[in-house]
């Protein structure tokens, strides 16, 4: 039977199976970050990836075979990585590859599928790269990727009413394609606004006071942005006290508006911040969130789940749907079903395009507000922006 672990940051990167394998088991390699600084994400992102193989397994596994999963800690880093995919699929034997976070470490586990012919599904990253430059046969994509996200952000810069804007963002990939996925936006909903400062921060960096005084000095009324996770709390601690965030309005992706975020910073959260997620625990858009939401919130014990478990099982019950499509686990025919293929997910229906791999993954955007008798800050109103381009 499945066993349900919960990972603390001292966890080893070793490899963990959540049931005993057999020789006819179907293994799924999941590969997030479970320690350091990426782990906000990682950790829950490793409890959604089992919720969804205990509900396979429940109904009868894949074409009659039980699914079990072995887990390897990227530790957000690109060569780490690379080099627990290649072990996933060479000493363990793996059937697909699921999971990254960050762009640069998407890329580097996609580079290892494609030598070695094996699937893998990207359910965070989002590059653009992934699905255009960089695509492959073995390669898809279940997130959303940067020229949605960038789209989304030159809507509510319009919204706004913005002249002119800054732009923040992280210096690798997913930075360099978000500000390019933003500039193209504006270019399509609000042409008028100019862009009147560029800054990159590096990835991991803790020390935001210099990119703070070069944005309070601008005289952009917007700052647009790709500061996620632990960058944006810091980032945030650090403007706060200069009045930032009442002189600038701030847009950005990087799911910033998720619980893990907000329910972190609590009352530091700041104010005129808009952003997205792609789930909500307080809002429910079907009765199939509802019954997602209610299951892992049993399992967490707790009403305020996070939102990247979501993310992880979307990713799994693709890859069952299409082997169970397919009738095989081989790879080069799951990847044919897994063309145009559609699924039901607690978010809405996705459907994966059959030419670039990439899911139609839109988003929840709002401002993010104080509610009474409420400790940390919820998106209200809550929009969903489709993936359209």
């Amino acid at each position: 039977m499945t066993r349900h672990f919960l990972i603390a940051g001292a966890l080893l990167a070793a490899s963990v199976s959540t049931t005993a394998v057999q020789a006819a088991d179907i293994k799924i390699g999941a590969l997030y970050p479970i320690t350091g600084g990426g782990a906000v994400y990682g950790v829950p992102a490793m409890l959604g990836n089992r919720m969804a193989v205990d509900e396979i397994n429940a109904a009868g596994g894949i074409n009659g075979n039980k699914v079990v999963i072995v887990e390897r800690d990227t530790k957000l880093n690109p060569a780490e990585a690379a080099a627990a995919a290649k072990e996933l699929i060479t000493k363990d034997g793996v059937n697909v590859l699921i999971g990254g976070l960050s762009s640069g470490v998407g890329l580097a586990i996609s580079e290892v599928a494609k030598n070695e012919k094996v699937l893998y599904i990207a359910t965070i990253p989002k590059t653009i790269q992934m699905t255009t430059s960089k695509l492959h046969p073995y390669v898809f994509r279940t997130a959303s990727h940067t020229d949605f996200e960038g789209d989304a952000i030159a809507q509510i810069v319009k919204k706004l009413g913005a002249k002119k804007v800054c732009d923040i963002q992280l210096d690798y990939a997913y930075g360099h394609d978000l500000a390019k996925g933003i500039e193209k936006g504006l270019k399509k909903h609000a042409p008028g606004v100019k862009k009147v400062l560029d800054l990159r921060s590096k990835l991991g960096a803790t020390d935001y006071n210099a990119v703070i005084s070069q944005l309070i000095a601008s005289d952009c009324e917007v700052v647009t942005s790709g500061l996620w996770g632990s960058h944006f709390v810091n980032f945030a601690q650090q403007a706060r006290p200069f009045g930032f965030f009442k002189s600038k309005k701030y847009v950005s992706g990087g799911e910033i508006a998720s619980q893990e975020i907000a329910g972190k910073m609590g009352a530091d959260y700041p104010d005129n911040v808009w952003s997205n997620t792609y789930e909500l625990w307080y809002h429910s858009p079907s009765p199939a969130h509802k019954k997602f939401q209610a299951a892992l919130s049993k399992l967490q014990g707790k009403k305020e789940t996070p939102m990247w478990p979501v993310l992880a099982w979307i990713g799994v019950k693709f890859y069952a749907t299409a082997a169970e499509k397919a009738k095989s686990i081989e790879a080069e025919k799951v990847a044919k079903a897994l063309e145009g293929l559609s699924i039901e997910t607690p978010v809405g229906r996705r459907t994966i395009d059959a030419k670039t791999h990439q899911a139609n993954t839109g988003q929840f955007w709002g401002p993010m507000s104080k509610r009474k008798g409420v400790k940390y800050r919820m998106m209200d109103p809550v929009t969903f922006i489709d993936a359209k381009l």
